[in-house]
């Protein structure tokens, strides 16, 4: 694969993009201070060599069942299993990790029996593995789509910000099948266009966009923006393991999410209620954050830690050795049948 070289002018257009991820390239030359063909050109070479893309994932009421899964296993046999694994649609993201676990598994379903199903009669019978350790996720605290580069200067990010739609007031409703292929197809591409979504829903443009924005609205979607890691310059990827005082609980979600290099946070239930994913520039880093923690965070009691080795597969997307998407894997199963 071709190596290209990147610049800030690329970088900002990544932190635009996930500010406003279906934004038109019109809409944010301005905000970058250049031409609208100028940003898509540079968007589309980003994009074709898998170095930045947008996906969708469902959130709100709509959120599945998920769990952080640690699995150890029989040594030599570690990447071959991630590999199996990176193909099942509930193994959204898949990791391979130094540490006290050789890989880490963001899994998710349906619901808890979906979830327990999966991981009880798939991945606790997958050859080669000889230990798994389940966490259910209660809440996230901080999600991966809130990840910004610093790219932007204040009033560019005041100007993104002013486009942001206001959501509805949170709804308990449940994603229909139509709603299902949406989002399928969003998996694929964030930033498909209305007439390519309309044949993957089978519907019209007009109400393929009225659908869209009622998820938006109401809440069930969430869109977020990747990048490898030799775009992001973020070269590292470490995750925490800790434990916070349940009554403090609250405060510490405040603070975790001011803390630069951590890209997302999940409350979960098991020997550790707090997991950290952080995204480094160097190893040195790694004990640099966990000081600086310690600090910000002194309910906080990291119990271990983990770097990543390799990411096999990044929410439904199977990377490379250098973190470039290569393809997707849905994250919903199929519903039109």
């Amino acid at each position: 694969m071709v190596q290209e070289t990147y610049d800030e002018l690329d970088v900002a257009i990544v932190d635009a993009v996930r500010s406003a991820p279906r934004a038109s390239w019109r809409d944010l030359a301005p905000v970058l201070g250049v031409d609208p063909a100028t940003v898509g050109r540079r968007w589309s070479r980003m994009h074709s060599t898998g170095d930045a893309w947008v996906t969708v994932h469902p959130a709100g009421s709509a959120t599945p069942s998920c769990a952080v899964v640690e699995i150890d296993c029989t040594p030599g046999r570690s990447a071959e299993v991630a590999d199996v694994l990176a193909a099942d649609v509930e193994a959204a993201t898949v990791k391979l990790t130094s540490g006290a676990r050789d890989i880490l598994v963001l899994a998710q379903a349906p619901d808890l029996d979906a979830l327990s199903a999966y991981l009880l009669d798939r991945v606790g019978r997958v050859p080669g593995i000889r230990g798994v350790r389940s966490h259910l996720a209660t809440r996230a605290t901080l999600e991966a789509s809130r990840w910004r580069e610093g790219a932007l200067d204040p009033e560019q990010r005041r100007r993104l910000h002013a486009r942001a739609k206001n959501r509805l007031e949170q709804q308990d409703m449940g994603l229909t099948a139509a709603d299902h292929r949406i989002i399928r197809a969003l998996n694929i591409d964030g930033r498909m266009s209305f007439e390519r979504l309309a044949d993957h829903a089978g519907m019209g443009p007009v109400a393929v966009r009225r659908r869209l924005t009622r998820l938006e609205e109401a809440g069930l979607v969430t869109f977020r923006c990747d990048t490898s890691r030799r775009l992001s310059g973020q070269a590292v990827a470490a995750v925490y393991f800790g434990s916070i005082d349940v009554r403090d609980l609250e405060d510490v979600e405040g603070r975790i999410r001011a803390l630069q290099g951590i890209r997302a946070a999940s409350l979960v239930a098991g020997p550790y209620n707090v997991i950290i994913d952080a995204w480094l520039r160097s190893t040195a880093e790694a004990h640099d954050l966990e000081r600086k923690m310690s600090h910000v965070l002194p309910g906080l009691r990291v119990q271990d830690r983990s770097v990543v080795l390799r990411t096999i597969k990044l929410l439904g997307r199977i990377l490379d050795a250098e973190g470039r998407s290569l393809r997707s894997v849905p994250l919903l199963a199929d519903t039109t049948g």
